[in-house]
């Protein structure tokens, strides 16, 4: 079991809107069925909506943008931090004058 760990920048996978570089995978992870990334958000436009099986907690390192949850729309920036639940269609997108929006998601069980 592995219990540290950091984004694996060597690693990358592109994913709508975003660049992902993965922390702890559902291998490598200290807990079954959680993971942990770091997407580093591009789009000035929402992409696809995300639903997944499984919870998502989001945690904003940089930059600015905005996020959906459902209905729900909000303005993220350094600091934030939100939730989407199994199930619920949620997005992420940064602000036209920010270079890049920085942001962890870990997912775990609902």
């Amino acid at each position: 079991m592995k219990y540290f760990s950091k984004a694996d920048k060597k690693a990358p996978k592109v994913v709508p809107g975003a660049t992902n570089y993965p922390i702890f995978s559902n291998d490598t992870a200290p807990c079954p069925d959680c993971n942990a990334s770091v997407n580093v958000y591009h789009c000035e436009e929402y992409p696809p909506p995300g639903i997944h099986s499984d919870n998502e907690g989001f945690y904003v390192i940089r930059g600015s943008g905005m996020a959906q949850v459902g209905e729900e729309e909000a303005a993220i920036s350094a600091g934030s931090f939100f939730y989407a639940p199994a199930g619920v269609p949620h997005a992420i997108k940064k602000d036209i004058e920010a270079p890049e929006l920085e942001v962890i998601l870990f997912h775990f069980p609902a």
